[in-house]
């Protein structure tokens, strides 16, 4: 019967196309993962991965500044996987694969999930093969930081949310509730996704659901989906009597520019490149207009639900950070990449619909070439930015991997911008050069090894320091930028 079941679901064309949509989203990703296979960490990375080891040796680090202050702005979830997989002896490969690939594929299938839940399949399927291809998840799907599992979370929300409210009337409290759940999941693993909450409130307030405030599972459902935020709450008091020191203590949240941040709409376009921003701008004018002349069906009308859901979701991330951040990184704008890639793919469903008249197999051929068109313009800026970045903070790694295997346990470590680093990868203890001569000097007494590197310029008299005292510093090893070996960029001094 299960046999029977599949190949019946493999006849219908579109479950074909489905698949291979599916396919390709993994196979591209295990492609790009294979360019991760021992590349260096950005600071970022480094910071969680120091988290990290911490939580695996029980602490030992806890007294030093790194740690204290990761502790304050990072989002505890993450490292805490992370470090429970190292300790059970998992690599870094491994890791990435766990934490980031799989992540990855699960946010893809969710966009074909959300978009068929309100809008039908075609244009879930059209969402789910510009995402697969969306150059800014590629990348970070190869990076181990918080973008991309917090996806992976968020989006399962997003669309439990919709199944627990598809009916005018009433709620489904089990669909609510794990909603709820994983959207503070997600929170604890990057808090800017916390917005979230303020996009259901929104959807709520503006569809005008008081009805709910009536039942009993609303309420019930609602403070059970928020148990893993209350337990964050709790833990936090009882640490340093602050429920939510990265926000209230104002270390997390700070104002980038004294302007609004205009500028982060740039991203915009750039997320999409040309062929797919283009159906984003249709998609989205169709959408606005839409909304505005059914506004009053939207409670009997899931695509109007949808179209609400979507827009609010926009206009909380740009408008957070455009307006109070007033900055942002490209990979910070990633939950509303789902909003992207949905109006733009029913930006496509639109036009294809437009062109029917011309023919059924003509409007296809269309919508299929502006696919293949927009992908192509994604996988080459993709392709360039992995490669490009692939061997980027490499000499770090190598460098501080080589003091790790020839050096003692209490060894100790002097160098600028080293700290994140000499944890992670040499599980060494630091000291960072001070601006003042004579203060290094006294700190060097209590190092071992003293690092000098390209990635970070340590204060104008450490290279001339280390050149008058050659008969206490040995030069150990180099590591270099260019395989002529003629631009250093990783130098170690070991104490004679």
């Amino acid at each position: 019967m299960e046999k029977e079941k599949i190949k019946n679901w493999l006849k219908e064309p579109f479950n074909l196309a489905l698949l291979g949509v599916l396919i390709f989203a993994v196979g591209i990703r295990l492609y790009y993962f294979s360019f991760t296979l021992g590349q260096g960490l950005w600071w970022d990375e480094a910071a969680y991965g120091s988290l990290a080891k911490n939580i695996m040796h029980g602490g030992i680090w806890d007294a030093t500044d790194l740690i204290i202050g990761e502790k304050g702005i990072r989002p505890p979830l993450f490292p805490l996987i992370w470090g429970f997989l190292v300790s059970i002896g998992f690599g870094e490969s491994a890791v990435r694969f766990l934490l980031e690939f799989v992540p990855s594929v699960i946010a893809v299938f969710f966009v074909y999930l959300i978009g068929r839940e309100f809008y039908g399949k075609k244009v879930g399927l059209i969402s789910t093969a510009i995402f697969s291809v969306l150059w800014i998840h590629l990348f970070y799907t190869g990076r181990l930081l918080t973008n991309v599992p917090a996806l992976s979370l968020l989006f399962p929300s997003i669309y439990l949310f919709s199944k627990a409210l598809k009916t005018e009337n009433g709620i489904n409290g089990k669909y609510f509730a794990f909603s709820l759940i994983l959207a503070a999941l997600a929170t604890i693993v990057r808090y800017p996704v916390g917005l979230i909450f303020f996009v259901y409130l929104g959807f709520l307030i503006l569809t005008l659901r008081t009805d709910l405030l009536k039942e009993k599972k609303f309420w019930i459902s609602g403070i059970f989906g928020m148990i893993p935020l209350w337990i964050f709450f709790l833990i936090n008091y009882v640490r340093v009597g602050n429920i939510f020191p990265a926000l209230l203590g104002s270390d997390y949240v700070q104002v980038v520019n004294e302007k609004i941040g205009f500028y982060v709409l740039n991203f915009i376009p750039t997320y999409l490149t040309t062929t797919f921003f283009v159906t984003f701008l249709i998609g989205l004018v169709i959408v606005v207009l839409e909304l505005f002349l059914g506004y009053d069906q939207i409670r009997k009308s899931q695509k109007l639900r949808g179209h609400l859901l979507l827009l609010l979701l926009f206009i909380a991330v740009y408008g957070y950070f455009v307006f109070y951040l007033r900055g942002a990184e490209d990979r910070w704008l990633m939950p509303a990449s789902l909003a992207l890639v949905i109006f733009s793919g029913y930006g496509m469903g639109k036009i294809q619909d437009f062109l029917k008249k011309y023919g059924k197999k003509f409007s296809s051929l269309i919508v299929i070439l502006l696919l293949v068109w927009g992908a192509y313009a994604q996988i080459n800026f993709a392709n360039d930015l992995i490669e490009n970045r692939s061997t980027s903070f490499l000499q770090l790694r190598q460098g501080f991997e080589w003091i790790k295997e020839n050096s003692a346990e209490d060894s100790k470590i002097l160098g600028a911008g080293i700290q994140a680093y000499s944890i992670y990868y040499a599980e060494r203890g630091y000291v960072s050069f001070t601006s003042n001569e004579s203060d290094t000097e006294e700190l060097a007494k209590e190092t071992d090894y003293l690092v000098l590197h390209g990635f970070t310029k340590p204060p104008e008299f450490v290279e001339r320091y280390v050149q008058e005292n050659q008969d206490k510093w040995a030069l150990a090893n180099v590591f270099f930028f260019d395989e002529a070996k003629t631009q250093p960029a990783f130098i170690v001094y070991r104490k004679i």
